[in-house]
């Protein structure tokens, strides 16, 4: 049995593959074949190198200088930062394309074709020719001592913000624009079980050929950043979330968006869920005919419980990269709310009688309100905001339980 990485395309997103690849090692997890298309095919090629450590030391200390031969003094997450970047990247677009001198030392840095080809994992990656975007996939077997470094660029060579790659006669340009997540090139290449890593970036995604394969898809379940955001922040912000994830996938953590140790989820439950719904009950019995909660939700009432938990980390904005225990999230989301507690309730309030918030709206100010009103006990009041804003009442109803 021949297992194959495949990793996608994704520009600055990439971070994400270096945390998968983190967990696999954790996980005990080898491979026979890794296969690439862009940022994929670079982390690919060290993956095939078996260069963790130099991979890792790339990826935790990205810069835009190691991308591109221009300075850029912004940062993505602020609005000034956001417009200088994407300024350049467009100016880069309007006049041809950047070349790709940076990138070129990040691949000197990174490609050992010595350690490549000696290497019994096998490697291909993806480009696309330009202009007719066509696709060639080329393998490890095609290549020949000194053709990689091109071909890893040509992979890269994100077409109009950088310039096509020439080799021979023919350019190249991103192998995103044929095939961003190359599985039927892993498959030719004999592997008959995958691990895919989609990082959900833009590019063409074909259909996979043979599906007796089988294949694991391991895919961000929070927002990644700009693929433009070549900075340290993002990456390893990035390196966390693909760690996280991978490691629930293998079910070694839990969660969805957030990530917990395993166990917390349940002992979290078993604690306050009773008081939880209890307080659900208490609330609306004699406005829904005294269905039990379960009934009303209409859901597992663990998996609802939890739900709710980890909406409310995410209305606070609590960091989801890091690995909790549920009593330590729970103690962050009451500071987080008495710290951001609303005091008036007039704009909510006028927003709700204007009917300009949808059935599934949750915020801190929505949330904050509904929690004041748990106090008044208005009963058709309180049923009111249950049928009108449901994922905000139990939110509401889940800080009165751990307020308590």
């Amino acid at each position: 049995m021949k297992r194959a990485i495949v990793l996608a395309g994704g520009g600055a997103k990439g971070g994400y593959e270096m945390g998968v690849w983190k967990a696999l090692r954790r996980l005990n997890i080898n491979y026979d074949i890794v296969t690439g298309t862009s940022v994929g095919s670079l982390t690919g090629v060290l993956m095939a190198q078996d260069d963790y450590y130099k991979a890792f030391k790339t990826w935790y200390y990205m810069d835009y200088k190691k991308v591109m031969d221009i300075e850029i003094d912004g940062k993505f997450k602020t609005k000034k930062g956001k417009e200088e970047i994407l300024r350049k990247y467009a100016k880069g677009a309007i006049s041809g394309g950047y070349e790709m001198k940076g990138l070129e030392k990040v691949i000197d840095n990174a490609l050992d074709e010595d350690k490549l080809f000696k290497s019994n994992i096998d490697y291909g990656l993806v480009t696309t020719y330009f202009p007719s975007l066509k696709g060639k996939y080329v393998r490890k077997k095609d290549l020949k001592k000194g053709d990689t470094k091109k071909y890893l660029l040509a992979s890269c060579s994100c077409f109009p913000a950088f310039k096509p790659t020439l080799i021979g006669k023919n350019n190249f340009v991103d192998g995103g624009y044929y095939d961003n997540l190359p599985i039927n090139l892993a498959i030719s290449m004999g592997a008959d079980e995958i691990i895919a890593v989609d990082m959900g970036a833009v590019g063409v995604t074909r259909p996979v050929k043979n599906k007796k394969v089988k294949i694991t898809y391991i895919k961000p379940k929070n927002n990644l950043g700009n693929f433009l955001a070549f900075e340290k922040y993002y990456a390893r912000y990035a390196i966390a979330l693909g760690y996280n994830d991978t490691m629930k996938m293998y079910n070694e953590l839990e969660g969805d968006k957030y990530t917990f140790k395993k166990g917390s989820l349940s002992r979290n439950y078993k604690r306050i869920g009773d008081k939880f719904y209890d307080l659900y009950a208490s609330l609306v019995k004699d406005y829904f005919l005294i269905l039990k909660p379960s009934r009303i939700l209409n859901k597992n009432k663990e998996k609802v419980f939890n739900e709710t938990l980890e909406r409310l980390a995410d209305i606070f904005n609590i960091d989801p990269s890091k690995i909790y225990r549920t009593s330590f999230l729970n103690i962050k989301i009451k500071k987080a709310f008495l710290k951001n507690k609303i005091k008036g309730h007039r704009k909510i309030k006028g927003l709700i009688k204007a009917s300009k918030l949808k059935k599934f709206f949750v915020s801190k100010e929505l949330v904050s309100y509904i929690y004041d009103e748990l106090d008044s006990k208005k009963g058709k009041s309180l049923n009111k905001l249950r049928i009108m804003f449901p994922n905000a009442f139990l939110c509401a109803l889940y800080l009165k339980t751990i307020m308590k």
